[in-house]
C-alpha cells in the first residue's frame, strides 16, 4: 500500500517518487480509464512492449498528482507550454517532471519552482562515444574521455541525464540544443552563450541504482530531498 506524505514538499525541499514499472497484477483497464484524450492517443500509438510502462508510469502520476492537489486522478486537467511540457492546470502550486526508463519511472515533485528530473537505465551496448561527440560540448567530451577508462561508460549516462533534466526543467525539450549549455562545472548550470536568459538552475545527481543514472534540476537551490516508493 501506498504512504503519501502528509504535506506538501516545502520551499526547499523536493519530493522523488519512484514507480516500478514491472508490476504485471495491475488492473490495466482500470488505469487506461484514468488517462485522458490526449494520454490515450499516445497510448494507442506505441508498441505493445511499451504500452504498459506508459500506462503505470502515466496512471501512478495521476494518483500522485491528485494526492498532492487532493482531486480524483481521472480529474486532473494538464495544461502544456509551446514545447509540450505539461503543467497542472490547478489552483495548488505544484510543479512536476516524469521520467521512465527500462524497468523505473520517477517523478519529481515541487511546490515552488519547475523541476526536471530525468532517469537512464545503463545499457551497455549504447553507443555512447558516438552520442557523446554529437551531442556534448567539447569541454564535456574532453572531460569524459580523460577519465580512466572504466568509468567512461557510466559518467556519460550521467552527464546525459543532467542535460536531460535541464531541457525539461526549463521546459524546452530538444528546441534547446544539448551542447548549448555545460553541466560539468559544479552543481548549477547555466546557457553558454544565451542573450535571452541568465537564469541560474541547480542540478542534484542522484543515486537510486546501480542499474540506471538518474538527475535532477530545478530553478531553485535544492536543500532537502523526500524519497517515497509507489
Amino acid at each position: 500500500m501506498t504512504t503519501f506524505p502528509s504535506s506538501i514538499p516545502s520551499h526547499d525541499e523536493v519530493d522523488i517518487w519512484s514507480i516500478p514499472l514491472d508490476k504485471t497484477d495491475d488492473d490495466f483497464d482500470a488505469l487506461r480509464d484514468l488517462l485522458d484524450t490526449t494520454e490515450l492517443e499516445r497510448y494507442n500509438k506505441l508498441h505493445p512492449n511499451h504500452q504498459h510502462r506508459y500506462l503505470i508510469s502515466h496512471a501512478a502520476c495521476r494518483h500522485i498528482l491528485g494526492h498532492y492537489t487532493k482531486t480524483p486522478a481521472r480529474q486532473i486537467i494538464y495544461s502544456k507550454n509551446d514545447h509540450g511540457k505539461p503543467a497542472l492546470d490547478h489552483e495548488h502550486p505544484v510543479y512536476f517532471n516524469l521520467s521512465h526508463s527500462h524497468d523505473l519511472a520517477l517523478l519529481a515533485i515541487s511546490s515552488h519552482s519547475e523541476v526536471g528530473i530525468d532517469v537512464e537505465y545503463i545499457n551497455h551496448k549504447a553507443q555512447w562515444q558516438k552520442i557523446a561527440q554529437r551531442f556534448f560540448t567539447a569541454e564535456e567530451v574532453s572531460f569524459l574521455l580523460n577519465q580512466p577508462e572504466e568509468r567512461q561508460e557510466e559518467l556519460f549516462f550521467q552527464i546525459w541525464t543532467r542535460k536531460e533534466a535541464y531541457i525539461k526543467a526549463i521546459g524546452t525539450g530538444l528546441k534547446t540544443s544539448l551542447s548549448s549549455f555545460s553541466v560539468i562545472s559544479g552543481n548549477t548550470i547555466a546557457p553558454l552563450n544565451s542573450a535571452k536568459s541568465k537564469a541560474t538552475w541547480y542540478l542534484q545527481d542522484l543515486n537510486l541504482s546501480t542499474l540506471y543514472k538518474t538527475a535532477m534540476v530545478q530553478a531553485t537551490p535544492i536543500k532537502k530531498i523526500r524519497y517515497y516508493s509507489y
